[in-house]
């Protein structure tokens, strides 16, 4: 059994990822993740992987809807969705760009979580490769009926922009919280942008924007916290690895007072 935010769940896979997490899923993200999703909230889990953060969702929000392009990692994905009884949760065998079609993703045999979109990569020989539908965003929310999200979760080793750019309708008019992943690996060899790059795009999409580890937030809108915030990521061992996104400071109250940091 695996503990996810205090409920304990039978979770599957044929990875590694469990031996890692040693029966508890990352209760830093846990943590995160309560500060931000409320029990009112639709949210998109991008990048669902075996089912970890979908679970948490289903069991936090009013309802989920979930995104896996692997075929084998959607089975997991569901037989785990299915065993906790979630009734609340929708799941999608697509991921979401911004522009539609058949890809390719790579992942090691022994991680599934490390899945990446390799149309701009060729990983080595021992990795799997699978294809992959991916759904233009706005279009695919549309063609299911889904008019407001109040919170996203991106999690797709380095495709982040292309979600969000993707997504950048429905993002307008919702006005969600984001939280995604900075993997400065993952956007220099896979993406060949860099962080600045990354950062420079994401300013521009959200007014508030945070660079999180698990006991201190920077404001990436400050020159110099971004600066200390890549300097520690790329030069420091991947720190700060999460980044929070809003439009309004009221979406990060219980944010800020997690880590008593006053947003205005």
């Amino acid at each position: 059994m695996t503990d996810i935010g205090g409920k304990p769940c039978r979770i599957e896979s044929d990875d590694n990822y469990l031996e890692h997490i040693k029966g508890i899923f990352e209760p830093h993200m846990v943590a995160l993740f309560d500060t931000l999703v409320k029990p009112t909230d639709t949210v998109l889990d991008v990048g669902a992987n075996i089912g970890c953060t979908t679970i948490l969702f289903g069991g936090r929000a009013q309802r989920v809807v979930s995104f896996e392009p692997s075929p084998t990692t959607f089975a997991f994905l569901r037989r785990n969705v299915d065993a906790a009884g979630l009734r609340n949760v929708t799941l999608e065998n697509v991921g979401l760009g911004k522009s539609p079609g058949r890809f390719e993703l790579t992942s090691s045999v022994d991680n599934r979580s490390g899945g990446f979109v390799s149309n701009k990569m060729q990983a080595s020989k021992d990795h799997r490769i699978e294809a992959i539908e991916i759904a233009q965003g706005d279009s695919f929310l549309k063609a299911r009926g889904i008019e407001r999200v109040d919170f996203i979760k991106i999690d797709v080793e380095g495709f982040e922009r292309d979600v969000i750019e993707g997504l950048r309708e429905t993002i307008a008019a919702s006005r969600p919280v984001v939280t995604l992943e900075l993997n400065h690996w993952c956007l220099n060899v896979l993406q060949r942008t860099s962080v600045p790059d990354f950062l420079d795009f994401l300013r521009g999409v959200f007014p508030y924007l945070y660079a999180v580890d698990p006991h201190d937030i920077r404001n990436l809108n400050d020159p110099s916290e971004a600066y200390h915030v890549m300097f520690r990521h790329v030069a420091g061992g991947f720190q700060y690895q999460n980044l929070v996104g809003a439009f309004e400071a009221g979406q990060l109250k219980r944010f800020s007072e997690a880590f008593g940091r006053p947003i205005a």
